[in-house]
């Protein structure tokens, strides 16, 4: 089976600057991870992901459409929150630091540049952050999952203020175990 959710609210992708906390819950683009001399978090919230407990996760991937052009050196950590049924973001400052996340992390390392505006980009496999939390005894069908991204260098890509329709979008694979078919399901 597979699942594509975009992100769906504009609380569901922010930004922390790490020097104080602040939380950005309306930025019209997503710094990953500097604005300008500014380090940050960026945290992504997906809802309704409708994949059953202990799934067996085979493939689960970003897509980041570009917002600006960049070329700069950069590489990314992806981290998913270790939570059941991860909770919205709030302005409440360090929020998306204050979180735990899983032992299981991605890197994303050298980031090719992004020359074009508009075009999309694809994050390495997320697999063992999302079988880490499908797996946990209290994950259901239907809760919410949330990425962090940390590291050092820049790479612009949409939000859903800037502009809805381009809005980072998860996509997911997985085997639900027993099941000889699984209809594919789009959730936006």
């Amino acid at each position: 089976a597979s699942l594509d959710v975009r992100i769906a609210s504009g609380s569901d992708d922010v930004e922390q600057r790490v020097s104080d906390g602040f939380m950005d819950m309306t930025s019209t683009d997503l710094e990953l991870v500097m604005d300008v001399s500014t380090q940050q978090l960026v945290g992504l919230r997906f809802n309704n992901l409708t994949i059953p407990q202990g799934a067996v996760i085979t493939g689960a991937t970003l897509e980041f459409q570009a917002d600006e052009t960049s070329s700069g050196a950069t590489s990314l950590t992806l981290r998913s929150q270790a939570s059941d049924n991860a909770p919205a973001f709030s302005s409440t400052a360090y929020d998306l630091s204050s979180r735990p996340v899983t032992s299981a992390a991605v890197s994303w390392p050298s980031i090719p540049a992004w020359n074009t505006v508009g075009e999309k980009h694809t994050s390495p496999d997320l697999l063992a952050l999302i079988q880490e939390i499908v797996s946990r005894a209290g994950w259901a069908s239907g809760n919410s999952l949330v990425i962090v991204i940390d590291g050092a260098g820049s790479r612009v890509a949409e939000s859903y203020e800037g502009l809805p329709a381009a809005a980072v979008l998860l996509h997911v694979t997985y085997s639900s175990g027993g099941a000889t078919s699984t209809p594919t399901q789009t959730a936006t």
